[in-house]
């Protein structure tokens, strides 16, 4: 079977066989349609050391914080996106060092905490109200109404897959925290991000909502 990895597929896609056109007739019954994926490769580069990508932007990274600040505090519902390696065991070095900091983000800023896990739900329905895919975060977002998603050391091949569908179909706010390069496909994302990088950043939301009483 053949699939063109560009496009995605609604149904049961034609299946070529080399039994003659006779077998390839039986499945004109079967219905698809062949939407338009996001584009495969981005052509934004990724966040410099220090510098953060703020809607394909360069721009410094304290410029990013405030505007990560802002988008939170204004959010309806917002939610962070986290492997389960670092909020729910204690087996991965600094993982409840981590845990922590990531608590004292949700909490200043009110969102919940999805664990993501390195396994894939059951196929062909996935249960988006109590499974996340971990390649197709854009389920559980659109099933939850989130309206601002943070990834915070998701995993880039999952990140990047996920985030560009968001972009592509979505009109959510994506804010990716990468410990590595960025993730160009998020609405604002930040490069190496530590422990220290993220008390900073509620350092800001804090101050932010200080600010927002007076």
């Amino acid at each position: 079977m053949v699939i063109n990895f560009t496009k995605h597929y609604v149904g049961i896609p034609k299946v070529i066989t080399l039994k003659g056109r006779n077998q390839e007739k039986s499945h004109k019954k079967n219905r698809y349609q062949a939407l338009l994926s996001p584009e495969p490769i981005s052509k934004m580069s990724h966040p410099e050391k220090n510098k953060a990508l703020l809607e394909d932007r360069m721009v410094p990274e304290a410029l990013a914080m405030e505007k990560i600040a802002e988008q939170c505090l204004n959010a309806k519902k917002p939610v962070i996106f986290v492997p389960g390696r670092i909020i729910l065991w204690t087996w991965e070095e600094g993982a409840p060092a981590k845990a922590r900091v990531l608590r004292k983000l949700a909490e200043a800023i009110g969102a919940e905490i999805l664990p993501i896990m390195d396994i894939r739900p059951g196929y062909p329905q996935a249960r988006t109200a109590v499974e996340i895919n971990p390649y197709h975060g854009d389920l559980v977002i659109g099933h939850n109404k989130y309206d601002v998603v943070l990834f915070v050391g998701v995993e880039c091949a999952y990140a990047d897959v996920a985030l560009k569908l968001i972009k592509d179909g979505t009109d959510v706010t994506t804010i990716a925290l990468c410990g590595h390069r960025g993730h160009v496909d998020a609405t604002i994302t930040l490069c190496q991000v530590g422990i220290n990088t993220i008390e900073n950043l509620i350092t800001i939301i804090n101050k932010a909502k200080e600010k927002n009483a007076e």
